[in-house]
């Protein structure tokens, strides 16, 4: 099996007797085990007449199987023992997969493999987890990415799988002449065979163990390993499916362009990455792109390629713009300025090789140099690829260019016609002819002009200022590992001058080429008011924006930058390969104090912003509360209709004084981690320090947290479908050991919340509590979002909820607490899993002024030192009737387009 150079991991590939493929991994260094189950059967398998039964099966896999009954009893054990557990139904694929603590995870084996041999599927839980997938469907309601989605499958073929409604809801899944919990069994029967699943198991035990354990509990799986997934017949475009033009009113404000082309399946492509490829090409943002012209005149502010829906016999190739208002009125010369691109490639085919090669060596850096993800995260990615890919290529098969192959990139470019092509207009300004299914979308479709199609077709040549791909000055230098100097425990504090620290750690675990860049400014002026923290808000944008075309080919070459806002200032960062990072960040800092910005784009992305944040009443009821909540505990991050009024009345010249006077005086801390020694980051620091020389300096910017003092409420009407809850409970110290006691108590309770007010009471589909610092300060907050009940009634079953764990909570005994306790310390312990992961640990340490880098440290040490009777004692005193918290409450109010004000008072 190809795996990359710093893979430590060991593997082992094999089918059982049922025809289940398995991809076994023995992870020495990992706390954490994890599986994931791939099945290929999606919602393309539902019957015409029971639309979202796929969806609905992976919902009761997890309701209870025949050892197994009580239908929370996994998610249970899981959460218990430090784990997670999760699902998806695709088009055609669904995949199960959880994570747990080493010492769990046989048995959690046994239990999951129960889920694909012999669920319960019962009549009982089929009743209430309907509900569930109604809930699920309302709440998507007015999301757009689903509402286009529905327009896009009620205007391809018909006959095609994919113009299924794939959630489901009462009406699709009601019960008829049987019961649907005996289709979902038929369904089962029929799909869920082992010959059409894969299967990933990841642990520190040796791959021997994990055979026989395999072996043991997924045997039993039905399957037939010469039975053959049935083809899709019909195609997913007609000849009249093509050669239209698909205009779609969003719900929130939305300019989109996307121009479609049809193309069959290209899994057999993935060896070259020939579509990939096109996809570079025309999606490439550097001088004379596409991208870089469109954006010139004005007409777009993104562009990108090659994304699009894709299965067993189709794929969409789409390049997609984010249209101006003015781009919105020439969207046909932005087509046209398309193909007069592709003909810049098919007209420069000798030099795609040299290109390709360049693409090829950044991939296997990549693959290289790749750090490891979250387990669960990889291994549910890897259950997929084994649906696809050869088993040599199981790991490395997304980062696979074996070589330019002329012959399919002349195939391919084929399909990029215009008379194979579906173009779809995105605006609020439709004259809408029909209303999507579910989704009620406002949609026109129209015919695209045969002169058109014509005159499309006859583009031969490209524009004279259109230009592919130039060598990357980014790669000219040798990527390579720097030998250890002093393995480091923590960061050092190279530099500290006044209002400016410089930390650095050479990385000695990981050994990737690769690095992280920090580099915080806080400024006064970021701070003065709800204006210039808009401003804040606004230059990171223009920033973006103004530096995206100088400094594209440092993104191909495997960097990344980023500049954010953050209370109180700006932050700085990039990441990626190390060797050239240290020209980006000198280049970056250059144009951070003298890029022009433009008046024209200036009027452009204020108009986005303010768009955006007036847009922000649209969110989900819950999504909203929390931002209310944290509007209201930190002073420096504004309600997002705030920051729209401010930033509305702001001038050109207002944003060109403020970014002057944010630059006056700062204070500056700066972290570099990764493969570097003292010298680089010596040199990286007189790099940065010669760029500030000319600003004051401050003291750091203490982010400011209100004090919750009284219990609060706070109610809103929102212009939406769903009422909502949050509930927020604030520790009332910065103690360790309170931040202990309540991430101990929501890991207690949060399964047993979720069980009783999703599964059991089925108040939602969004229903939840989560341990949720703000600004180093502990709390805890509890959320609930229905469609059916108003939120003072969420509240009243939040409230007994609580009264009823507390008259139980003397029923915890000390064998449950030290369980509890465990798994906890498995979420708390785990080891950073790659180089980032570490970086963010770090600099986050450091921006909470944590210098001795031991919070984790001081965390565990808490939790060890805590007893059954102080968390039962903690509990009584948190949810005290008089306890100082937030409550904020939301009700729906149908079609209104502002949120009204909110209101207080103290309870």
């Amino acid at each position: 099996m190809n795996i990359s150079r710093n893979d430590n991991r060991a593997y082992r590939a094999l089918t059982l007797d049922n025809g289940l493929k398995v991809l076994l991994v023995q992870d020495k260094d990992s706390t954490k085990a994890a599986a994931s189950m791939a099945v290929n059967a999606g919602h393309f398998d539902d019957p015409a007449d029971r639309q979202g039964l796929a969806h609905f099966l992976e919902h009761m896999l997890f309701l209870g199987t025949d050892q197994f009954p009580d239908s929370g009893s996994f998610n249970n054990f899981v959460s218990q023992a430090g784990g997670n557990t999760n699902a998806w139904t695709g088009t055609e694929h669904s995949c199960y997969f959880f994570d747990i603590n080493n010492q769990e995870f046989e048995h959690a084996l046994l239990q999951f493999s129960r889920f694909f041999i012999a669920p319960l599927l019962s009549a009982n839980e089929t009743e209430k987890e309907r509900n569930a997938i109604d809930a699920e469907f309302k709440l998507k309601i007015k999301d757009d990415a689903r509402r286009i989605y529905q327009a896009h499958k009620e205007t391809v073929n018909p006959a095609h799988p994919f113009a299924k409604f794939s959630v489901g809801n009462l009406q699709t899944l009601a019960d008829r002449e049987r019961c649907i919990s005996d289709e979902l069994c038929d369904f089962f029967n029929e799909h869920y065979q082992a010959q059409w699943m894969t299967l990933v198991v990841c642990a520190n035990e040796k791959l021997d163990t994990l055979q026989t354990w395999v072996k043991a509990h997924f045997s039993q799986i039905l399957g037939n390993k010469a039975s053959v997934k049935p083809e899709i017949s019909e195609p997913l475009y007609r000849k009249q499916d093509l050669g239209k033009i698909l205009h779609i009113e969003p719900h929130k404000h939305m300019q989109k362009l996307i121009v479609s082309f049809a193309m069959p399946n290209i899994d057999d492509f993935y060896r070259h990455k020939t579509v990939s490829f096109i996809a570079h090409l025309l999606g490439y943002e550097g001088q004379g792109s596409l991208y870089s012209i469109l954006k010139e005149q004005g007409w777009i502010n993104a562009l990108s390629a090659g994304g699009g829906i894709n299965g067993s016999n189709f794929k969409d190739f789409n390049v997609s713009m984010a249209l101006t208002d003015e781009g919105i009125e020439y969207f046909e010369d932005i087509i046209e300025m398309l193909f007069e691109y592709i003909c810049l490639i098919n007209a420069n085919t000798e030099k795609l090789p040299r290109l390709y090669q360049d693409k090829k060596n950044l991939l296997q850096i990549a693959f290289d140099n790749q750090e490891k993800s979250r387990l669960i995260d990889w291994v549910s990615s890897l259950s997929i690829n084994m649906q696809h890919y050869d088993e040599c290529n199981y790991v490395q098969g997304d980062y696979l260019m074996e070589g330019f192959n002329k012959a399919t990139h002349e195939m391919a470019m084929q399909w990029l016609k215009p008379n194979n092509m579906r173009i779809v207009l995105i605006h609020p300004d439709v004259e809408p002819e029909h209303k999507t299914a579910w989704y009620n979308t406002p949609y026109k479709v129209e015919k695209v002009s045969p002169s058109w199609l014509d005159a499309l077709s006859d583009i031969n040549k490209p524009l004279k200022d259109m230009y592919l791909p130039t060598a990357n000055p980014y790669l000219t230098k040798e990527v390579e590992l720097f030998e250890i100097e002093k393995p480091q425990e923590q960061p050092t504090l190279l530099v500290k001058e006044p209002g400016f620290d410089f930390w650095f750690k050479q990385d000695s675990t990981f050994r990737v080429a690769k690095g992280h860049f920090y580099l915080a400014m806080d400024s006064d002026f970021a701070v003065k008011d709800v204006k210039h923290m808009a401003l804040t808000r606004l230059f990171t944008d223009l920033f973006m924006d103004s530096v995206g075309e100088q400094f594209y080919p440092a993104e191909l070459a495997g960097l990344s930058y980023h500049l954010t806002s953050h209370q109180g200032g700006l932050t700085l960062h990039t990441a990626g390969l190390s060797s050239s990072q240290l020209e980006l960040v000198d280049e970056l800092l250059d144009a951070l104090f003298n890029v022009d910005i433009c008046a024209k784009r200036f009027a452009e992305y204020k108009k986005q912003l303010v768009r955006h944040w007036r847009n922000s009443n649209q969110n989900k009821p819950v999504s909203e509360l929390f931002s209310i909540l944290g509007a209201k505990l930190m002073p420096w991050n504004p309600q997002p209709n705030d920051l729209a009024e401010a930033l509305k009345a702001t001038s050109f010249q207002q944003f060109n004084e403020f970014r002057q006077d944010f630059f006056k005086a700062l204070h500056v801390e700066s972290f570099l981690h990764g493969n570097w020694q003292e010298n680089h980051a010596l040199e990286f620091q007189k790099k940065v320090a010669a760029h500030l020389q000319n600003a004051t300096t401050i003291d750091d910017l203490r982010r400011p947290l209100f004090e919750i003092k009284k219990a609060t409420r706070y109610e809103i009407e929102l212009p939406c479908n769903d009422h909502a809850m949050v509930v927020y409970y604030q520790a009332q110290t910065n103690d360790v050991n309170e931040k202990v006691k309540m991430m101990a108590l929501n890991h207690l309770m949060n399964q047993d919340y979720f069980n009783e007010l999703r599964t059991t009471q089925q108040l939602g589909y969004l229903v939840g509590a989560g341990y949720a610092p703000f600004n180093t300060r502990a709390g805890i907050a509890f959320y609930i979002q229905s469609p059916k009940f108003d939120s003072k009634t969420l509240l009243h079953r939040h409230t007994h909820f609580v009264n009823q764990y507390l008259s139980n909570i003397n029923e915890l005994d000390e064998h449950s607490w030290q369980q509890q306790k465990h798994g906890l310390k498995t979420h708390i312990a785990e080891k950073d899993k790659n180089l980032r992961l570490r970086s963010q640990r770090l600099w986050l340490a450091i921006g909470n002024r944590d210098h001795n880098f031991d919070m984790q440290k001081r965390l565990l040490c808490a939790l060890n030192m805590l007893t059954l009777q102080e968390i039962k004692d903690y509990a009584l005193v948190l949810f005290d009737e008089d306890r100082p918290r937030y409550e904020l409450l939301s009700n729906a109010k149908v079609n209104k387009s502002q949120k009204t004000a909110v209101y207080s008072h103290s309870l």
